[in-house]
């Protein structure tokens, strides 16, 4: 074989390990591109499920957070319920037993005031009793005594209703007790039996009264 074939050949050797190389070369990159998009697309997959595992773990965290929060609330709720409850109860209790002190305590200034006029009435009666009184001194006392009842009674807003003898029967201040005949006309007051009573604007006690029946 001459030196020129020699050479062609041994250019053909080497241009086929060059195209060799360069195909080799070419799969390596295809297979990098394959494996790097593979990693990739694990890399994504294991992400993915890592952050859906932390979101699950932080939704979680976040529902016992709520549900103590709520629990909680709930609980304070409560114990504000229970703590007005007993408030009110304690409220009524006192407002009940006030009530009471003041029904059974309410005349107390007046009866403070009226205890003098039972000492002088005390008085009367035990002179009376010894028989070392004047009847007219003893009578003018009993008068000083009842105008003094009755000053006491007008400073409480109490007043007699007037004398009504004449007048129309007013079943608004007064109670009939009989109807008899009379010279006046016929349901009008012929008499007065018991005296009645203003406490201020409002009847204390109805006047007690016999009507006229009229002439028979």
């Amino acid at each position: 074989m001459s030196e020129l074939d020699n050479k062609n050949k041994n250019r053909r050797n080497v241009g086929d390990k060059m195209k060799d190389l360069y195909n080799t070369y070419l799969r390596n990159e295809e297979m990098a591109d394959s494996t790097t998009e593979q990693v990739k697309h694990e890399a994504q997959s294991k992400n993915e499920t890592v952050l859906e595992n932390n979101i699950g773990t932080y939704t979680a965290e976040a529902n016992d957070d709520t549900l103590t929060k709520i629990t909680r609330e709930r609980d304070d709720l409560r114990d504000q319920l229970i703590r007005q409850v007993a408030e009110l109860d304690n409220f009524r209790r006192r407002s009940l037993k006030e009530k009471e002190e003041l029904r059974e305590y309410a005349n107390q200034h007046l009866l403070l005031k009226m205890l003098p006029v039972l000492d002088d009435l005390h008085a009367a009666l035990d002179a009376a009793n010894k028989g070392t009184g004047d009847p007219a001194a003893f009578q003018k006392g009993v008068e000083m005594i009842y105008h003094k009842a009755i000053k006491i009674f007008e400073d409480a807003g109490v007043r007699v209703i007037e004398d009504a003898i004449g007048q129309p029967f007013n079943v608004e201040v007064h109670e009939a007790l009989a109807q008899l005949p009379s010279d006046l006309p016929e349901g009008h007051v012929s008499q007065l039996v018991q005296r009645g009573f203003y406490l201020r604007e409002k009847v204390l006690r109805h006047a007690k009264v016999i009507t006229s029946a009229g002439s028979q």
